[in-house]
């Protein structure tokens, strides 16, 4: 059978579990069914680079029908297009850093990419997502970058877990938020190619790098034109509830005390994975 009828058999399939079947057969289901894997931290840039690639796929298959952030839904519209999903994995944030592992059996087979950002930048958006956006925290930042269940220590422990084991996944693609912003076209052309896309036309990477930028992106959200709560401010009037907030690298030095940034730099410079050592030092905002 060719390729096109198996993945349009699949999605007709798909769209009949996911009404009919308990919740583990839908996971099974769509764990057989991906192409690949996006996998991060919370506030990695995942949206930003969701949007980027959506963006990209619709412009390229045509699939205009849903939204760019819901790229894992366009296989639906036109089975050339990859199966993708967007995974926080073992949820760290949620977690004590003792608890945090890494079950490498669901990716081990399975095209991966990780996207890592700076900690620092990181653990600064996650705090304003907890406070300002699903309000599961109301304490100071020097409290919450220090807390032993989704502080820093959760995010260095979940990112080590993720570099000592990568070399175990036949197909992976590291990519960094920061190489995202010094070199958008080339990331995103490297992550279309990873995922199976096929000869996705620059002219297309272009113009999705443009309809996905900040200033687009939180006009939309402001809008709200993506009617999904991936993209929906906490508090329309309050700029620091928003998904899309400023994004940029070195940006928590604005927010943080000195003495919270020098225990960030401490911390990172004494435990992050070598293979990231590109974050064992102290970023200029800008």
């Amino acid at each position: 059978m060719p390729a096109n009828s198996i993945r349009s058999l699949h999605r007709s399939f798909g769209k009949s579990i996911g009404r009919l079947a308990p919740e583990w057969v839908v996971d099974r289901y769509r764990h057989w069914t991906t192409d690949a894997y996006v996998v991060s931290f919370p506030k990695s840039g995942r949206t930003w680079f969701r949007t980027m690639l959506g963006t990209a796929l619709q412009l390229q298959f045509g699939t205009r029908a849903v939204d760019p952030t819901s790229v894992h839904l366009m296989w639906m519209l036109d089975p050339n297009v990859p199966r993708l999903l967007f995974t926080h994995d073992v949820n760290a944030h949620l977690n004590h850093v003792d608890a945090i592992g890494w079950d490498g059996q669901r990716y081990r087979n399975k095209k991966t990419i990780l996207l890592v950002r700076d900690p620092r930048d990181t653990i600064v958006s996650l705090y304003y997502e907890m406070t300002k956006r699903v309000r599961a925290y109301d304490g100071p930042i020097d409290a919450f970058i220090r807390q032993e269940a989704g502080g820093i220590a959760s995010l260095v422990a979940f990112l080590n877990s993720w570099m000592r084991n990568l070399h175990q996944i036949r197909e992976s693609l590291l990519l960094t938020y920061e190489d995202l912003h010094a070199q958008p076209h080339a990331a995103v052309r490297a992550a279309l190619a990873f995922v199976g896309a096929g000869e996705v036309s620059e002219d297309n990477i272009a113009e999705a790098i443009r309809l996905s930028s900040f200033e687009a992106m939180r006009r939309m959200e402001r809008a709200g034109e993506v009617g999904h709560v991936r993209l929906r401010p906490g508090d329309v009037a309050d700029p620091q509830s928003y998904k899309v907030r400023s994004g940029r690298i070195g940006g928590y030095r604005e927010v943080l005390s000195p003495r919270d940034c020098a225990f960030l730099d401490d911390y990172i410079a004494r435990h992050l994975n070598p293979r990231l050592a590109r974050y064992k030092h102290a970023v200029t905002a800008g």
